[in-house]
């Protein structure tokens, strides 16, 4: 990954925060962009995110942070944002507000089963939380289902089958099936923001509570369902499989089955879809939860 040279970075927290940096540290997990823990001295601590992108970047995302922590989600404050021509190439830069704790992923193997259920239907409270703003379609990246194309569908069965097997690639082919056929019958659902990418590895736990959503990049108007199926396809082990504990704490605050309209297994076999499209391809076991879920959907 290219990286920023440290004076610039130095030049835009000087910018925001009024002081330089002390110490800087990369991030793990920080997606397609470059992201820094900055210590300023002082005891003051912030998060820089860059993002190289011919538009600037981030704007979206600061607003709809801010909006989801109005009605609690905990959210980082957006600081400021810069965006600096460098070399002919566009940065754009989000300086925010560094929230304690470790991501709920890291901490799976540490914490107990009761406990872990417990931070789950939390995090499920949380969902809902962020489902109840209301969808700006001026705002960040809208999530529709997408109809599988032909051509592109021949080439994901085929990665399916030459990794796994044909039987598994004749499943793919049906899920896509059952994906149109959805897409084809059931009425647009109603809009809210979703998070785009709300799971495990973007929670963030801090003396015993989940403390802070990031990631926000991918946040936008969708269907509620988006947010549900994305967390039982990708949420990881000891997660994917307990939609019903996110469920449970989703019902603290709206019907979790309101929101999940009959449509999670389509917005699933969507995702699923993406994943296996990737240029970066998948890991066997990805593959094969992937096709196991699609068999489930469709009854294969």
């Amino acid at each position: 990954m290219v990286t920023t040279p440290r004076p610039i970075i130095d030049s835009v927290v000087r910018s925001v925060c009024g002081r330089g940096v002390d110490q800087l540290a990369l991030l793990a997990g920080g997606g397609m962009n470059e992201t820094y823990r900055a210590e300023l001295g002082g005891a003051i601590t912030v998060v820089v995110r860059i993002a190289r992108q011919p538009t600037p970047w981030f704007v979206d995302e600061a607003q709809l942070m801010t909006r989801a922590r109005e009605v609690g989600v905990p959210t980082a404050e957006v600081l400021g944002l810069v965006h600096r021509d460098h070399e002919g190439e566009l940065l754009s830069f989000s300086v925010q507000q560094f929230l304690p704790g470790r991501s709920l992923a890291e901490l799976v193997r540490e914490r107990t089963a009761v406990d872990l259920e417990r931070l789950i239907v939390d995090a499920g409270e949380i969902m809902a939380k962020v489902h109840s703003v209301g969808a700006d379609d001026g705002l960040g990246i809208r999530h529709d289902l997408r109809r599988p194309e032909a051509d592109e569908l021949t080439r994901i069965a085929g990665i399916v089958g030459r990794t796994l097997d044909p039987t598994a690639a004749e499943i793919v082919e049906r899920a896509a099936e059952f994906l149109r056929r959805e897409i084809s019958t059931r009425p647009t659902p109603p809009f809210s923001l979703a998070q785009g990418d709300f799971l495990p590895k973007n929670l963030l736990v801090h003396q015993g509570s989940v403390a802070g959503v990031i990631d926000w990049e991918f946040a936008g108007p969708a269907a509620p369902a988006s947010d549900l199926a994305r967390w039982e396809v990708s949420a990881g082990a000891r997660f994917n499989d307990r939609l019903d504990l996110v469920r449970r704490g989703y019902a603290r605050v709206a019907d979790p089955e309101a929101a999940a309209a009959g449509l999670i297994p389509a917005f699933a076999i969507d995702w699923m879809l993406e994943l296996l499209a990737w240029k970066n391809p998948a890991t066997p076991a990805q593959f094969r939860r992937c096709v196991e879920l699609m068999a489930r959907y469709t009854d294969c």
